[in-house]
């Protein structure tokens, strides 16, 4: 595999520990923050070799291959498409835009200039879910989806709860459970309901979804902010059923065949969750092929649907996210 120079956007705890957990057989070559001093820090504790008092000196710079973007939500967009514009592949946290119509732009975008952009949305990463695709393929239909997530977030300091930063449930915790179903279904989900009560500061804290699609399978998603609820996916077929516990970096699961004793799949590490994601985009790089793109716009437009059926927009966000 190609050895690519990786820059970083964004110096909060998520590129820290992206920082920590960096493969040796990439490069993580830059870093860019809006103050040097703060990039200088960053660059001196992961000895990386160069560090930028702009987020623009990094796009700019020809040594650079593939940008990171780990901003908050509502900068995804104008950062994602800065990099792109000149010239760099993109690998953005997720949520990977804000909207459908945001991510649709971007796609866009990365298509005509020949680049990949790619949500760091570890479900689509983990060796566990293509170990899984094996172990049902003789369980029959898939009937059924059940996926909870829950979170403690009760500081009304907390980004988690601020609108201004594109907080709530949906775009932090709740990418994980949609993306949980996505993984898992035969094709594209659609919104059938779907149901939300906001926090005092007005994001969204508890929600749930039920979905469909064309093939007949059914998945149901429950979120709450302000409530701790445990990370578990499960998925029912004809035959039987998988469950997942911490479904995002799962690296086991308990599979059930019908008359059969319980056993468990395991497959890869979950202490080397960014070392996969990194390393399948830099396949992705290498190959051209970039699988994981229709799932998170399938998942971005879910999301975007919802929030439009709740009558829920970030500020300045403009109508219709889809």
């Amino acid at each position: 595999m190609t050895n690519y120079h990786w820059g970083i956007v964004g110096l909060g705890r998520i590129a820290h520990n992206f920082a920590k957990f960096f493969p040796a057989a990439q490069t993580l070559y830059g870093v860019a923050a809006r103050d040097i001093d703060r990039a200088q820090a960053f660059a001196d504790e992961f000895n990386v070799p160069k560090a930028y008092g702009s987020y623009a000196d990094l796009f700019a710079d020809p040594d650079i291959d593939i940008v990171y973007v780990a901003t908050t939500h509502n900068f995804h967009y104008a950062n994602i498409k800065a990099a792109l514009l000149a010239g760099k592949h993109v690998f953005a946290e997720k949520s990977i835009t804000l909207n459908a119509r945001e991510l649709s732009e971007l796609i866009t975008i990365a298509k005509q200039k020949h680049l990949i952009l790619m949500e760091a949305q570890t479900i689509y990463h983990m060796p566990l879910y293509p170990a899984l695709d094996d172990a049902v393929a003789d369980l029959g239909k898939l009937r059924t989806i059940q996926v909870s997530f829950g979170i403690n977030a009760t500081d009304p300091q907390d980004r988690l709860l601020n609108p201004d930063l594109a907080g709530g449930a949906l775009l932090d915790i709740g990418i994980y459970a949609l993306s949980f179903v996505r993984r898992l279904m035969s094709a594209s989900p659609k919104l059938v309901a779907t149901q939300m009560t906001r926090s005092a500061t007005g994001v969204d804290d508890q929600s749930s979804f039920l979905l469909t699609n064309d093939h007949g399978e059914q998945a149901t998603v429950v979120l709450n902010l302000q409530a701790m609820m445990p990370k578990v996916g499960l998925a029912a077929y004809d035959h039987g059923f998988v469950q997942v516990p911490e479904y995002p970096r799962a690296d086991h699961a308990t599979l059930a065949i019908t008359g059969q004793e319980l056993t468990t799949i395991s497959a890869g590490d979950w202490h080397h969750t960014m070392a996969y994601e990194i390393l399948d985009m830099a396949k992705a790089v290498e190959t051209g092929d970039n699988p994981t793109l229709a799932w998170t716009y399938d998942t971005a437009v879910i999301m975007s649907q919802a929030r439009e059926a709740w009558g829920f927009y970030y500020p300045n966000e403009q109508a219709p996210l889809v």
